[in-house]
């Protein structure tokens, strides 16, 4: 691999390297709601959820703007800064108001970076690595969300406001992407004569499609990651620290996943979909089925498996299906 394109990739894994980071405070909550006892534990809850919402916004105008009304670069900046700035600053708040004000800025800045990763491997590395790269991509998203939950899990032991110390992280990827990424070529088209938008530049009818089913396919898994708790426990199956270990199997089922795409991908295409599927469904039957947590804990990270080769192969023909000028925008979708 050419030395360039080394660079291009280590800048573009900086950018995924933030995309989970809204889990940090998750482990932080109980601390924080004892440090602010008249304050309900829904609104504490807010903390971890609230960003969440502003993502969903702030993907979609990131994903429109950057490489049309505004570089990639120059997002990539804003959107880190951003990152570092909302994420720290509770840090220094007594008002829960100040700090979901925070987070919803936290949560904008993380929607106007996640489309970014995927656009930019579409547009900068060469055909033949992109399916290597994109699965890679996965496995550094999933290890930035690791080292976030763990890390505000640590620095939360000593005080519930070092968590947020976390997101100083942040500006290592600054660094990186200042020095390393480059600004990807302006692919432009004329409008039609009737004055219409350029052929390039419609998002065709397929890309909604694979994100309708996306949507439903992440509606179907999800449940087992909010159940497997009390699935454990009222089974009498292990502690939550086990529970906890079963979940995290799935994170890493995801990193696997990642790890081999490339080559998986290029044997099975787009049949890594039902494969996926039906490895799901393997797993499913394990869950349901299995009587202990050593079961338990396999189908997870089995369904983390199915569940990354699924949704990186979606992407790959979202990102396929699309002229470079309306990749990001396809991906935010």
């Amino acid at each position: 691999m050419k030395k360039s394109q080394t660079m291009i990739i280590i800048a573009i894994f900086a950018l995924a390297f933030l995309g989970m980071g809204i889990g940090a405070t998750s482990p932080a909550l109980a601390s924080i709601a004892q440090a602010f006892p008249d304050v309900p534990f829904t609104s504490i809850l807010l903390i971890a959820t609230l960003p969440a919402l502003s993502i969903i916004p702030f993907s979609l105008i990131g994903g429109k703007i950057v490489g049309n009304a505004i570089k990639y670069r120059t997002l990539s900046f804003i959107s880190i800064a951003l990152f570092v700035i909302s994420g720290f600053g509770p840090y220094f708040m007594n008002s829960i108001t100040a700090i979901l004000v925070m987070r919803f800025i936290f949560g904008a800045a993380t929607g106007l970076l996640m489309p970014m990763p995927g656009a930019l491997i579409f547009n900068l590395i060469e055909e033949k690595s992109r399916a290597n790269i994109m699965g890679l991509n996965n496995v550094i998203m999933n290890i930035g969300g690791i080292v976030f939950q763990m890390g505000g899990g640590i620095l939360c032991a000593i005080n519930w406001r070092n968590t947020f110390m976390v997101y100083l992280l942040g500006l290592v990827s600054l660094v990186v992407v200042i020095f390393l990424l480059p600004e990807p070529p302006k692919f432009e088209a004329p409008a039609g004569a009737d004055g219409a938008a350029p052929e390039n530049a419609k998002i065709p009818a397929s890309v909604y499609g694979w994100s309708v089913i996306i949507a439903v396919w992440t509606l179907l898994v999800y449940p087992m990651l909010t159940g497997m708790s009390s699935l454990v426990l009222e089974n009498n199956y292990g502690t939550a620290a086990g529970a906890g270990v079963a979940l995290t199997m799935f994170t890493v089922g995801g990193m696997l996943a990642g790890a081999v795409f490339g080559p998986i991908y290029k044997m099975l295409s787009r049949f890594c979909i039902p494969a996926g599927l039906i490895l799901v469904v393997a797993a499913f039957a394990l869950l349901a089925w299995g009587n202990n947590l050593t079961l338990l804990t396999i189908g997870t990270g089995l369904v983390g498996i199915g569940f990354g080769f699924a949704n990186t192969t979606i992407i790959m023909f979202i990102g396929s299906s699309v002229a470079p000028a309306a990749t990001a925008f396809a991906m935010s979708i």
